[in-house]
Formats: C-alpha cells, sequence, structure tokens
C-alpha cells in the first residue's frame, strides 16, 4: 500500500458512500470504523485529505474538505466523525511538528493514522529535550486505527501552569506512538457509537520537543495557506460538515419514508399531511441557509489564506459562529424528521443513527452555545462601525 494523493476529493467521497452505507451497523457494532472502510481510506488516500502535499497528502482547500466531510457524514455519522478527527488530526501532526518528529512519523509507504483528545486534559513538564506526559484522556476519537495518539497538555513547572509570551497558560499538543498509551475502553454511549472513542492514559512518558507543538499560534512548518486557518479553524470545518451531512440523510430518509408512512389512527401518507409538508419546507430551508453561510464564510477564509493571511478576528468569530449554527439547525432537522416517522426512527436503522449521533455531536464543547456569546460583542463592530 502506498500513499496516494486524491485528484478529485469530493467524487471520491461520494463513490465511497456505498460502502461506508453497507458498512454502517458493522462499525457501529464493532464501535469503531469496520476494517473494510479502513481499508478504503487507505487504497484511496482519504485519510490523507488534509495531510500536507510535501507528505504524501491531498493538503485539500477549505470548502474541498467542508464538501467531503458532508458526504461522508451523510453517508454514516460515526464513519464521517472518524475521518475528521483522523485526517485533522493528522493534517496538524504533518504541519506543525518538528522535522525529525515529522520524517519518523510519516516513514513508510502508507500515510500514518493520528486521533486522540488534543484539549489540554494532561499534564506536560519541560524536562531536556522535551517533556514528561502523563494524564487520563476521553473522546479520543478515531483512536481504534491509529498508529500515532494526540494528547493535549498544560505545560506546568514546579511553580504550576507556564505561562506563554501572550500571557496564556502553555496549552501544547504532544503525540506519542501507539504502543505508549495505555486505552481503557469506556466508549459506551447514546451516540457516534461507531468512533472508536476510547478512553486512553498516559503515564509520565518522555516526548520528545519536536513531536509537539502549541495548540493555539502552531507554526506552520510545511503544507501550504490552509493551514493559516488554524487548529480551531481546521477543527471547525470537520464538525461543521458532519452536521450538514447528516442533517441532509434525515431529510432524504423522511422524504423516502414519508410517502408510504401512515401513522396509527391516520387515513393517509405522512407526506399528504399539510403540516408535515410545511416543516419539512421550512426545515429544507434552513439546512440550506446554514450550509450556504458555512462555505461563505469558510470560502472567505480560505481567500485570506491564498493571499498569505489568517482570517482575522471577526472571520474566526464567523467560522465558530457557523459551525455552531449549523450544529444547531442540523439537530433540529434530524428531530423534524424523526418525529413525523414515529417507529422509522425507533427501530434500528439510518433515521436512528442520526438522531443519535447528531443529539451526541450537539454536547461537544467546540458547538457550545459560548460560541455565541464570544462572537457577539465582535460581530456588533460590523453594525455599529
Amino acid at each position: 500500500m502506498t500513499a496516494v494523493a486524491l485528484s478529485d476529493p469530493i467524487a471520491t467521497a461520494r463513490s465511497l458512500a456505498p460502502l461506508i452505507i453497507e458498512e454502517a451497523e458493522r462499525t457501529e457494532s464493532g464501535g469503531t470504523l469496520s476494517p473494510a472502510v479502513v481499508s478504503a481510506f487507505h487504497e484511496t488516500g482519504m485519510f490523507g485529505l488534509v495531510v500536507p502535499a510535501v507528505l504524501g497528502g491531498t493538503e485539500a482547500d477549505a470548502v474541498t474538505t467542508l464538501a467531503v466531510f458532508e458526504e461522508l457524514s451523510r453517508a454514516d455519522p460515526s464513519t464521517g466523525w472518524s475521518l475528521l478527527a483522523n485526517t485533522c488530526t493528522s493534517a496538524f501532526a504533518g504541519a506543525f511538528c518538528g522535522d525529525a518528529a515529522v520524517k519518523e512519523m510519516f516513514t513508510g509507504v502508507a500515510l500514518p493514522v493520528h486521533a486522540g483528545m488534543l484539549g489540554p486534559r494532561g499534564q506536560a513538564v519541560p524536562v531536556d529535550g522535551g517533556y514528561r506526559v502523563s494524564g487520563r484522556f476521553s473522546f479520543g476519537s478515531g483512536t481504534g486505527h491509529a498508529d500515532w495518539i494526540g494528547a493535549g497538555t498544560l505545560v506546568t513547572g514546579a511553580s504550576g501552569p507556564v505561562v506563554d509570551e501572550s500571557g496564556l497558560p502553555d496549552m501544547r499538543v504532544t503525540f506519542l506512538p501507539r504502543e505508549s498509551v495505555s486505552f481503557l475502553g469506556n466508549w459506551d454511549v447514546l451516540g457516534l457509537v461507531g468512533t472508536g472513542s476510547y478512553d486512553y492514559a498516559i503515564d509520565d512518558v518522555f516526548v520528545d520537543a519536536g513531536f509537539t507543538f502549541p495548540l493555539i499560534g502552531a507554526e506552520i512548518r510545511r503544507g501550504g495557506p490552509v493551514y493559516l486557518l488554524g487548529v480551531l479553524g481546521l477543527t471547525s470545518i470537520g464538525h461543521c460538515g458532519f452536521a450538514l451531512g447528516v442533517a441532509r440523510r434525515a431529510l432524504e430518509e423522511a422524504a423516502a419514508a414519508a410517502p408510504r408512512k401512515v401513522k396509527m389512527g391516520g387515513m393517509a401518507a405522512v407526506a399528504d399531511d399539510p403540516l408535515f409538508r410545511r416543516d419539512f419546507a421550512v426545515q429544507d430551508a434552513a439546512l440550506r441557509s446554514a450550509r450556504a453561510y458555512s462555505f461563505e464564510v469558510f470560502g472567505q477564509a480560505m481567500d485570506k489564506a491564498l493571499s498569505g493571511s489568517e482570517p482575522g478576528v471577526e472571520l474566526d468569530q464567523r467560522l465558530r459562529q457557523a459551525t455552531t449554527y449549523a450544529t444547531r439547525v442540523a439537530a433540529e432537522v434530524v428531530r423534524t424528521a424523526y418525529g413525523w416517522l414515529g417507529t422509522e426512527g425507533i427501530r434500528p436503522g439510518a433515521l436512528q443513527r442520526c438522531l443519535r449521533d447528531m443529539e451526541t455531536a450537539s454536547q461537544h464543547i467546540f458547538v457550545d452555545e459560548s460560541t455565541f456569546t464570544q462572537a457577539g460583542p465582535v460581530l456588533m463592530t460590523g453594525y455599529t462601525s
């Protein structure tokens, strides 16, 4: 198996949809991506979607990446979520880690797979040449098939947390080989069951400084403009594309089932109910509006990156705003489809997975309502200046 760059990432994602749909139950029952899907992602180069081209990846732009995550999440939410976690984490490792570390991680004929919890849940104690890393981590999406495990830490010295040049706590992402991590299981959840988001522990393991980078303001060591979006901007692409794809699938399921679904006590199919037609039209408009805004702001961010600039304060906030808004809209779309189709969603199947997975994803801290409260003051300036 050799590293493969995608010539048409969106078309490839669509071509993988039948396999992903066929494997969805197997992915969920196994608690992690099925072996067939993992192999397909390796063979097509999908794991390298956002990995720097110099390392054999595709280094796709923000808008293309958003569309790919949308397509894969439409096919199966857990699969889309796992892939976005893997390819974004591999992108961070490839773009931001040191030369010797990248040479070690990205050696071999196939691109490595990275995954892990990158939020500062652990501790990194500075020592000569690197850090001693410890901690217990949760929600390591995609770790079931990952070669390298990421761990977010707070750098801690003898007198407590270390402060960086900006005056903020030094939050540092570290990468360790899989064998240095103890997996604890504990993935017994309502939704996103097939993402293999296992708990894991790290016990005082030395990590060379080259295998680390700061969570905020990481230096781009290799790769092009897309990495100017930073860790938070690239992560936003994943969460936003996921939400758009799951909502799209819920509307497809509703449109397919409504003409044949007659609720108990009803005289006609759900599709003939004026209230259903009204709700479907409203949710279709809401999703299309959220999608248009999402592609608009990610397109703007990519345009700035192509000109050599970071998104800037307002656009950074709009990326987070659009992502959280798309998640909220998608959750309501899925709830509406579920509410109209009765037992279609109670029994196992795509609609039930959409409901469970979307409700679970909406609890993620990255799309918390606080993103709106943080964005509000910045966005108001555009209306008063």
